[in-house]
Parts: structure tokens; sequence; C-alpha cells
């Protein structure tokens, strides 16, 4: 799997403790831009950089956001036990791509990988009450992991 790399700056991170990290939190971004433009909403709302580990553009390339040994800030309550992933675009406007898809399950197994106690893709709206990702992304990702 092909990660595009970045050289954010980021304030100050907690690093993740391998053996909590259960999950895969699928989110999507509500709209369209670059992961820079992510990584600059969040230093702005206070938070150490992007709180996604990797984002998704539309045609299925993936981008590194915070670096996967820290902690994210993705999904309040279980940061410390989960990696972020959000996707480009609003699921509740349109579909993700079949690139996109495709990309969710790569980055879902080399995920687990490198934290091999990672059980399950979730969404962020099974662990936190919102609508996001408004479509099955970890669904399609449980049922296409094998």
């Amino acid at each position: 799997m092909d990660i595009i790399k970045n050289n954010f700056t980021f304030k100050q991170m907690n690093k993740f403790n391998p053996n909590k990290v259960l999950f895969v939190v699928f989110h999507h971004r509500g709209g369209n831009g670059d992961v820079q433009s992510i990584h600059q909403q969040h230093l702005k709302q206070g938070w150490a950089g992007i709180g996604y580990h990797y984002y998704i553009r539309k045609d299925g390339k993936v981008y590194q956001g915070r670096p996967i040994q820290y902690v994210g800030s993705h999904c309040k309550g279980n940061n410390s036990c989960s990696i972020g992933v959000c996707l480009e675009g609003n699921f509740s406007k349109e579909r993700p791509t079949q690139e996109q898809l495709n990309s969710c399950v790569e980055i879902y197994k080399w995920i687990k990988r490198m934290y091999p106690k990672v059980y399950k893709a979730v969404n962020h709206r099974d662990l936190f009450p919102t609508a996001c990702p408004c479509y099955p992304l970890a669904e399609y990702v449980n049922n296409h992991r094998s």
C-alpha cells in the first residue's frame, strides 16, 4: 500500500500503547479538500494537528495525517484505542468512490499488520452520537477484509 507522507508540524502528542489499539474508526469529511486543509483546520481548533491518521481522497490515494504511533483526535472517548481514517466527500449527498472503498479495505489490512489486536472496523457513529460517516464503511470493510 502506498501512503503519501506529509511533513506536518504537530504540537505535543501522546504515543499509543500498541496493546490497547482495538479499532479502525471510519469517518467522512463532510466535504471536499486535501489533507493539508484538515491539518490547518484542526490546528485552528487548538488541536495538535490533524486528528485522523489517514485520509483517503476520491481517487483512492491514501495520505498520512497524524503519525500512526500517536493517539489521534477523531472519536471522543475512543482515541486511545483506535486509528482514525477519514474519507473525502459528504456521504449524506454522495457515495464513496469504488477507489475509496478499495483503499479502506487495504488500509484496514495494513493497520491490522501493525496493530494485531485490532479486531474490527467501526463507523464513527457506532462509538459517538453522530451521523458520520453517513455510509456503512465499516460494514463494507468487515465484509471484504479477508
